[in-house]
């Protein structure tokens, strides 16, 4: 008790503390930066981290960025995709980022939900569900206009990636419905590659890798022929059992378990087998959850479709059997753990190591959207603009997926897909709606900000100063 009564202390002293020398850093910082807490809940706090934008920050529109997982840190956006500063591989220095989104727009990075990152539970007791997530989002965001008031009145925009596509909406919508009681001067709302769909991600993902040539033309035949009556197009995939199953399952294992990177079909895996990979592993239990066991729904009722058993198992949350160490977290683990970093954030000396991914989190978060419609339609009915952005070579969280629910939405269509482009390239695609657009970035993976940086910077200035691409 006294542990804990000390680390509250602390927490109470740092919450919106500038950070005055930040290790490691090859340039001298333009910008005002900050790192703090917010106590959301009597037992729950959260860490932060804000940069000021380069340009005006006065005027310039602010962005509150969430990661997804769930049980994945924020601050992967801020030092592997959009912010000012990016870590070198020596894990002990930062590089400036060209393309910062700081640039535009102040930007407020927060770890959630509590025990991600340096966020925590002052009981230990982090297991949250969808709607406390959200919950306790909306109480950081006010609490950052009560620590920053100078901040109030700037057109506020929501923003994440991945599993943020059940974080994003639903906060977005709860500040929608609080708006009598706490004003915010709410613009858009934005997801990269997100998780809007559970049903869709596992249907497209199948389609995804048939149209990438991922798929021998006999077994998509069979499929055709003795899953879908003859007419795969409009047969959903989800609903597949038997030796049904067994085909899907031969392709989910490929895709996550056969040598590709889920996060970007034609990037690389890192080839080093000891290399850190959390945020693979928890892409597979968040968004591709229960991968792993398909042999036991082969064993069992082979009468239940493929999605009410992913579902099912995905209650569990029991550990994967595999693994693909693609992506190398190790650079932010190193920086981020470096008691000079630590200090110079404000992070108090007895909270514990910090990690880009839970595993805590991860196993223990209670789903409880499958379907992003409901709140997606509430936000664009109360005139908050919406982008659907997604990189196109993404496994994980596919463009197909995102292309069919902002079809499926019922919202009037304006234009229809068309090519935009960025330095007289073609950049991606893009669909527009009453409220919504819908838009692919060419060639980028998962993480769209990191891996076309050019091209994610224009897109989202375009959609903060609300002009076209």
């Amino acid at each position: 008790m006294k542990t804990l009564l000390l680390l509250a202390f602390f927490v109470g002293v740092t919450c919106g503390e500038e950070i005055k020398d930040l290790p490691g850093l090859d340039f001298e910082p333009n910008f005002k930066h900050y790192s703090g807490f917010f106590q959301v809940s009597d037992n729950h706090v959260l860490h932060y981290w804000f940069v000021e934008s380069q340009n005006e920050p006065s005027n310039d529109p602010l962005i509150f960025w969430f990661n997804g997982g769930p049980g994945c840190s924020s601050l992967d956006g801020l030092l592997n995709e959009m912010g000012p500063y990016v870590a070198n591989e020596d894990g002990k220095t930062l590089r400036e980022n060209e393309y910062s989104w700081n640039k535009m727009a102040s930007v407020v990075y927060i770890e959630s939900p509590a025990g991600v990152g340096y966020s925590y539970a002052t009981d230990g007791n982090i297991t949250t569900n969808d709607d406390l997530t959200s919950l306790e989002n909306y109480e950081a965001v006010k609490q950052f206009f009560t620590e920053f008031p100078q901040f109030r009145h700037h057109q506020t925009f929501i923003m994440g990636e991945s599993y943020g596509g059940v974080y994003v909406p639903t906060l977005t919508a709860r500040i929608v419905d609080g708006q009598k009681d706490f004003p915010i001067n709410l613009k858009g709302m934005a997801l990269g590659n997100g998780y809007v769909n559970e049903k869709l991600n596992i249907d497209t993902s199948v389609r995804f890798a048939y149209g990438h040539g991922l798929i021998d033309e006999k077994i998509w035949n069979t499929l055709e022929r003795d899953c879908c009556r003859g007419c795969i197009d409009s047969c959903d995939l989800t609903q597949v059992t038997g030796h049904c199953a067994t085909l899907v399952e031969d392709i989910f294992q490929f895709l996550w378990f056969g040598g590709l990177n889920p996060y970007d079909l034609y990037r690389d895996c890192d080839p080093n087998p000891s290399v850190n990979s959390k945020r693979m592993k928890h892409m597979l239990r968040g968004v591709a959850p229960a991968m792993a066991h398909f042999d036991e729904l082969l064993k069992n009722q082979t009468k239940t479709s493929l999605y009410q058993f992913l579902k099912n198992k995905s209650q569990s949350q029991k550990p994967l059997k595999a693994d693909v160490p693609c992506l190398n977290d190790t650079e932010m683990l190193s920086y981020m753990n470096n008691p000079k970093v630590r200090k110079a954030i404000h992070i108090p000396f007895n909270l514990g190591k910090w990690d880009i991914c839970s595993d805590k989190v991860t196993t223990t978060y209670q789903k409880q959207y499958t379907d992003m419609t409901p709140f997606i339609k509430k936000i664009v009915k109360n005139h908050v603009r919406v982008l659907l952005y997604y990189g196109d070579t993404d496994m994980a969280c596919n463009f197909m997926m995102g292309q069919q629910f902002s079809d499926q939405l019922g919202l009037r269509r304006t234009l229809k897909k068309t090519p935009w482009k960025y330095d007289r390239q073609i950049a991606g695609f893009k669909t527009l709606f009453d409220g919504l657009s819908f838009i692919t970035i060419r060639g980028a993976g998962h993480m769209a900000p990191q891996w076309r940086a050019p091209q994610m910077y224009y897109a989202v200035q375009q959609f903060l100063n609300n002009h076209p691409l």
